[in-house]
């Protein structure tokens, strides 16, 4: 899908332009405000040092390199700030969101909404979100992990840091990412996540790749909010090699991360985003909240054979 870069029925303008401005220097930029590479790694959340360098070597072997050259071709091509960061970014990583309107207009342009999605692939699947739900109202916010932080500061605003399990002060962090989650959807703003909070992996070396179970939070999320809910499902999954690692070393898992991120560049994507279930739809089922996420997890999922559910 091209983007737009008119607007959409009065509701979001020019979203390739608005609040462009001249970047100051933000965490994990360089002195002149280019990206500072030594930010781009997911070995920094471990205490290890031993743990760190390995993540880091994988990820050099793996791809590192071929990022780094393109957030420099980013770096040529002007100074985007804020939701226009999304776009500008996808155009540059060679992502063609093929989307169609009539499922954008699916999100409500207004209150409170919970949007749900699958995880197949990892950072990607945060800043397709980004550029997607930009495109029809901006008070969204995506729970995601932090890793785009010293690019943008603006685009950075957008997300909500969910802190991996081994980080040592990961119990007070995630308390603080919920509260500022129900903080915002009880402003009438959306709140985008991943409720299985974990790549989809397969159980064998040679498996097929499954989506975890979804944690009963966002459905405390959405029975207390009273949001009306928007699954989305993504196609695709990580490489075999993603799969293998996950059965040998969490450590080498970690580390194989940038190199999904390039393995995702120059191909399309279509996240299908399905009919709003609004809160008469869900009221009776929300009782029994681990029941409730079951539900909603296979109703995503579905939508890959059935996209108008």
């Amino acid at each position: 899908m091209a983007m737009r870069d008119e607007g959409r029925r009065g509701q979001v303008t020019d979203l390739s332009t608005r609040n462009i401005s001249a970047p100051a220097p933000t965490r994990g930029a360089g002195p002149d405000g280019t990206y500072d590479r030594r930010s781009l790694t997911y070995a920094n959340s471990f205490p290890s040092p031993f743990v760190r360098a390995t993540i880091k070597t994988i990820e050099w072997m793996t791809g590192k390199l071929t990022i780094i050259r393109r957030i420099r071709q980013f770096e040529s091509l002007g100074e985007f700030k804020g939701q226009a960061f999304w776009p500008a970014t996808m155009r540059v990583m060679g992502i063609d969101l093929q989307t169609p309107d009539s499922q954008l207009d699916r999100i409500p342009s207004d209150g409170p909404v919970v949007f749900v999605a699958n995880h197949p692939h990892g950072l990607v699947d945060g800043m397709i979100l980004a550029d997607l739900i930009g495109r029809r109202r901006d008070d969204y916010r995506i729970l995601t992990r932090a890793l785009l932080t010293g690019i943008d500061e603006a685009a950075a605003g957008y997300m909500i840091s969910v802190p991996f399990p081994h980080e040592p002060d990961s119990q007070q962090k995630m308390l603080d990412m919920r509260a500022a989650a129900m903080e915002h959807l009880k402003a009438g703003g959306l709140i985008s996540l991943f409720p299985s909070g974990a790549v989809a992996v397969a159980d064998r070396m040679m498996g097929k790749p499954i989506e975890g179970e979804w944690n009963v939070f966002t459905a405390k999320m959405i029975r207390n909010s009273g949001a009306t809910i928007v699954p989305c499902f993504f196609t695709g999954q990580n490489s075999r090699a993603y799969q293998i690692a996950n059965r040998i070393s969490p450590v080498i898992r970690q580390g194989l991360l940038i190199h999904e991120v390039v393995k995702s560049f120059d191909k399309p994507q279509a996240p299908v985003i399905g009919k709003p279930i609004t809160p008469d739809e869900w009221a009776d089922r929300i009782g029994k909240p681990r029941e409730f996420m079951a539900w909603l997890r296979e109703r995503t999922l579905s939508l890959g054979d059935n996209p108008d559910q």
